[in-house]
């Protein structure tokens, strides 16, 4: 029993870091998670067809907006928490975002943050979606999308 549960955190936590890291490399300005599509030469499901191909509403994970984890790391097992909302700023290498159930959370950006859709801190910028994965306060990674690929920048995104 201990070890189906410890598989379905580690699968929980698994799922929802790579969610985190790719919605992060995503462009686009929809909140919910990319997927990928499948390389088989089946025909397509009829969830599939349509003009929403490939773009299938990840129902649960679009709707995270706070989570308490216990994921693998170097060093064994580590609790971490993912946060999703808007940036509200970064003042003294304090990032602030808020949730959409309203609650303001800080985490402390150091040498050792990772970075995903931006290359460093000073690139982050209010107002947009963000996400954060973090242990005793200090950000893990951080994550939010980069300006528009087609050319516009951030003031055309949510």
């Amino acid at each position: 029993m201990l070890k189906r549960n410890l598989a379905i955190l580690v699968l929980a936590g698994t799922l929802l870091g790579g969610s985190a890291y790719a919605w992060a490399q995503t462009s686009d300005g929809s909140p919910s998670a990319p997927t990928t599509q499948s390389t088989s030469t089946a025909a397509p499901t009829a969830q599939q067809a349509g003009p929403r191909q490939g773009r299938r509403a990840n129902g649960y994970l679009k709707r995270v907006v706070h989570g308490d984890l216990i994921v693998r790391g170097k060093d064994g097992f580590q609790n971490v928490s993912y946060d999703r909302g808007k940036e509200d700023g970064v003042s003294d290498n304090t990032l602030t975002i808020t949730r959409p159930d309203g609650k303001k959370v800080s985490v402390k950006l150091t040498s050792d943050t990772n970075y995903k859709g931006v290359k460093d801190a000073s690139e982050l910028q209010a107002g947009r979606p963000t996400l954060v994965v973090s242990k005793d306060g200090n950000a893990l990674i951080v994550g939010q999308r980069s300006g528009d690929r087609n050319g516009s920048g951030p003031a055309g995104q949510q």
